[in-house]
């Protein structure tokens, strides 16, 4: 079990020592003297490659400019507020100021990089006076799952289609990280699926798995026991409930099989009864690390070990992630990335948390006792292969060897494209049409899938 007090002794002297820096970066930018001149904003409704499972075949998302009177502009990806309320209440303001920042989100982070004059994460390794490795290019996994055909009859993948798609990927896009979203068919049937794809694909791909916190405990103990041999990266947290039996179960099931678990809740686990603070008297919002002041559940520690690698979502915020990275590490964990749904911003501060927060200094001869764990990285989960199109200057980002580039421009290091921000807008009439598609889907999905049972175990 976990030397629970030194882990919190250590979290402890981490969140001051960040928070310190986050001074350093808000005066940084306040200092600059910006006041935010005008506001423009997009809904964009993206098609998916084909149709995810049951659940779309577009996903809506919003982007927002934030034009500064010194010529910067703060881009934003997830936005909830329209145009004229954010230009209400933050036209003239500096975008430093604390009752600001919260409506920012991303843009926050972009203009902080903006203001230095450099790519977020060189700014933050300086910030930070890290003389880790610098990375420049991130492995990245493939996120892949049964498809539907798209709204044209297009981009299907079946039981039977699924391993020649995951070849595919690797040989046509460059991926060496291959996800399995695992809600499709039933429990049993992933054991043969992935039987049949380390057949076609052999062992020259990392393989990891992630049912959705969907299965009961014996349900994931058959599967991981019957895939041993088939050498999983890591499952994701494959047991549903409360949190504590999520816990409980990661905890039994590391002890009956050897695959690594990966959580987005244990990162180590905050107090859920303690609610996140933000920086100064109001709401930082998306990407505003207001996770840092919430203290660990020192109490589940003591009774848990549930899980192996730390994945957290980015838009906790850099800071947020680089305390959960530390003291994961502290912990003995290894280091992953949650994904969410995003496009390009999205990405890219992902791409600048990980060249941030991930690399580590490891001596070339092992030494015994020196905190250094060797091996503790991995590729960063991500939905971006699945999307048709991005609305950034330049489209998608490239995939080279599986990995995508950090980008080096100023801050976030990319541009929204007002072109494909129109061709890709929202209307009523594409959301009506890829509303009857997937409402068409729904209602034999489980009888196409071949599933004997409804989702509660009786047989149908």
């Amino acid at each position: 079990m976990y030397d629970v007090d030194a882990i919190a002794a250590f979290d402890r002297e981490n969140v001051a020592d960040i928070k310190a820096r986050q001074g350093r970066i808000n005066e940084d930018g306040y200092s600059a003297g910006l006041k935010i001149t005008d506001v423009r904003t997009w809904r964009v409704l993206m098609p998916w490659r084909g149709t995810k499972r049951w659940d779309g075949s577009a996903e809506g998302f919003s982007f927002a400019e934030f034009e500064t009177d010194q010529g910067l502009v703060g881009v934003a990806e997830g936005l909830s507020s329209e145009a004229d309320a954010l230009r209400s209440r933050v036209l003239g303001k500096n975008p430093f100021e604390p009752e600001v920042r919260g409506l920012l989100g991303l843009a926050y982070w972009d203009l902080a990089g903006k203001v230095a004059g450099k790519p977020l994460y060189r700014y933050l390794r300086e910030v930070f006076e890290l003389d880790t490795p610098v990375a420049t290019k991130i492995p990245i996994a493939a996120y892949t799952w049964c498809r539907f055909p798209d709204v044209n009859g297009e981009h299907e993948v079946t039981f039977d289609t699924y391993p020649q798609h995951v070849k595919s990927l690797m040989e046509d896009e460059t991926f060496r990280i291959i996800k399995l979203s695992m809600c499709d068919f039933e429990p049993h049937r992933y054991v043969e699926l992935v039987h049949n794809i380390r057949d076609e694909a052999g062992f020259d791909v990392d393989i990891r798995v992630d049912p959705h916190a969907s299965w009961s405990e014996s349900e994931a103990l058959r599967f991981m026991q019957g895939v041993e041999d088939c050498r999983i990266e890591w499952i994701e947290e494959p047991v549903g409930g409360r949190f504590e039996n999520i816990f409980r179960a990661g905890h039994r099931l590391r002890l009956m099989s050897s695959i690594p678990i990966s959580s987005h809740a244990w990162l180590p686990p905050l107090r859920r009864d303690a609610a996140p603070r933000p920086y100064g008297a109001y709401v930082s919002g998306r990407y505003g690390d207001e996770t840092l002041d919430q203290p660990l559940d020192l109490g589940v520690m003591r009774r848990h070990v549930a899980a192996d690698v730390s994945a957290p979502d980015a838009y906790a915020g850099p800071l947020a992630l680089k305390r959960y990275y530390d003291t994961a590490r502290f912990m003995g964990m290894e280091l992953g990335m949650h994904s969410a749904y995003e496009l390009g911003p999205g990405t890219a501060i992902r791409l600048h948390v990980a060249a941030f927060a991930f690399p580590y200094n490891i001596p070339y001869h092992i030494v015994h006792g020196n905190g250094t764990m060797p091996m503790s990285l991995h590729g960063l989960d991500a939905h971006y292969n699945q999307w048709v199109g991005d609305v950034i200057k330049g489209g998608k980002m490239p995939y080279e060897d599986g990995c995508l580039r950090v980008p080096e421009g100023p801050g976030l290091g990319v541009e929204l494209d007002h072109d494909l921000l129109d061709a890709y807008r929202w209307t009523e009439e594409k959301q009506d049409l890829h509303t009857r598609h997937i409402e068409a889907i729904r209602a034999n999905h489980l009888d196409r899938l071949g599933w004997r049972k409804d989702r509660m175990g009786w047989l149908r």
